[in-house]
């Protein structure tokens, strides 16, 4: 029997939606150390040895079949050859402003729909002993937080652990996991259908219920509206050129945040994010005085659920008010979040979903008719956090350092930051539209910069009040 198995709407979505401009695979930059006795070629021969193993598995195999677009569906590749997916790659100088770069050129250009939707890049050079890994795949097969804990599968906690078989041949992954509930009948089918039904109509009549009444007033920050982000260079249609960049942030010191304020990494996370944002823009010359507004994927994924496809909601949230106190930022993020996650909890999961392809929808076709000039944006970008390993891993005795999102740009929007933790670090991903954020490089020294900030405010013992006023005396001589 053939394999087949059909497109969701969601992972159907990705395929409609692509285009030069805007392609819809997903990645991740993984940077090494080698190993202390690793020879010059260490990269070189890895490459090798795993470009000549044809022996595939899903989600790895599995090729689009579109013929009938009412029904389209996944099957396996009857014809794979490593070669076409794996590649290597050396670096000139070896600086992580060349890595970036590469990055950036190798996420620009569309998947082949006539072959898995995926590749893969050995990248050697770099300098301090480090060799990176880009591996990129369509996103109507994955979700980010599947593709984690696939690739997770994949590298040993062992730093003597040899032999692994390069990803894409191991069967023992997270997608090819059998479920132990058993299969629903036919009634059971009908009833889950008509159940769905019914939950969905109640959520969407809830979250319409709260739009209203945020709309016109009766309610504050029950729900976050979505179309309404004051225009900015984040916003708009884009060009087909990228740039990548990334940051990182110390988990202890993170935590500690946490701990002494009561707040979870998102709040710590996206207060420095907020900060770094408004400074970018006052650093390109095009300063928001009002608050910035964002995306967020939410996982929908239950816990024994299987791995692979998309079971995500796509929910926007406003920041901050434009502030230099980092305490009321983070407070006022706090309570946005909290809004959020009510608006979760308390609705089902099909109608959260059901609301992302709405207001999504409304997105594209925005995009479509070019009227992100004119009309606002769903928000100013789309930001998200997956969770990681906490331990170390490793690659043929080769240390994992880094592992970076690198995501793709949605419809009206200009950057995605995905955040990604592992092994003691908060490591960011950032990409956006090259022709329109300039020096997008240093955004990420400003999150790093904004961190301290707060982590300096929370620390003293006056929560930052005399170092926030000295610096506001500081910009009122310099203007």
């Amino acid at each position: 029997m053939t394999y087949k198995r059909p497109l969701t709407i969601v992972d159907n979505g990705f395929i409609i939606t692509e285009s030069d401009a805007s392609p819809k695979h997903i990645a991740g930059l993984q940077t090494y150390r080698k190993p202390k006795r690793a020879g010059k070629n260490f990269v070189k021969n890895l490459f090798e040895k795993w470009v000549k193993v044809n022996r595939i598995c899903a989600p790895y195999n599995l090729v689009l079949n579109n013929r009938n677009p009412l029904a389209p569906h996944w099957e396996e590749c009857p014809n794979f050859d490593a070669k076409e997916h794996v590649f290597f790659r050396t670096l000139e100088h070896g600086t992580r402003e060349e890595l970036n770069a590469l990055v950036s050129k190798l996420h620009e250009p569309r998947l082949s729909m006539k072959k898995p939707l995926w590749r893969c890049y050995f990248i050697d050079g770099l300098e301090d002993g480090l060799f990176g890994m880009y591996f990129s795949f369509h996103h109507s097969v994955l979700d980010g937080i599947s593709a984690g804990k696939i690739m997770e599968r994949t590298l040993s906690d062992r730093e003597d652990e040899k032999g692994r078989p390069p990803f894409w041949a191991m069967k023992d992954n997270p997608y090819n996991k059998t479920s132990r509930r058993k299969p629903p009948t036919f009634a059971e089918k009908l009833k889950m259908a008509a159940t769905g039904n019914v939950m969905a109509l109640y959520g969407l009549s809830r979250i319409s219920t709260q739009l209203c009444l945020e709309t016109i007033g009766l309610t504050k920050n029950a729900i976050s509206l979505p179309f309404t982000a004051t225009p900015t260079p984040l916003t708009g249609n884009v060009t087909s050129k990228r740039t990548f960049t990334t940051a990182a942030l110390p988990m202890d010191r993170v935590n500690y945040l946490r701990k002494i304020t009561r707040n979870t990494l998102n709040h710590i996370a996206l207060t420095c994010l907020d900060g770094a944002l408004h400074r970018y823009l006052d650093h390109i010359g095009h300063p928001l005085d009002g608050t910035l507004t964002i995306t967020m994927p939410v996982s929908l994924r239950k816990e024994d659920a299987k791995v692979g496809g998309n079971q995500i909601g796509l929910v926007a949230t406003t920041l901050a008010p434009k502030t230099d106190d980092p305490i009321v930022r983070l407070r006022e993020i706090g309570m946005s979040l909290q809004a959020v996650r009510n608006q979760i909890d308390d609705s089902p999961a099909v109608s959260i979903q059901a609301y992302s392809l709405v207001t999504n929808g409304v997105a594209q076709l925005f995009d479509v008719m070019n009227a992100n000039t004119v009309l606002p944006a769903l928000s100013h970008t789309i930001v998200s956090n997956v969770p990681g390993p906490r331990h170390p891993l490793y690659l043929e005795g080769a240390e994992l350092i880094g592992w970076y999102p690198v995501s793709t740009l949605g419809p009206g929007h200009r950057l995605n930051v995905t955040m990604f933790s592992y092994n003691g670090k908060l490591d960011f991903g950032i990409i956006g539209a090259a022709d329109y954020l300039p020096d997008l490089d240093i955004l990420g020294r400003f999150i790093y910069e904004e961190f301290e900030e707060l982590e300096q405010a929370v620390m003293s013992p006056d929560m930052g009040t005399e170092k926030l006023e000295q610096k506001r005396q500081s910009k009122t001589i310099s203007q």
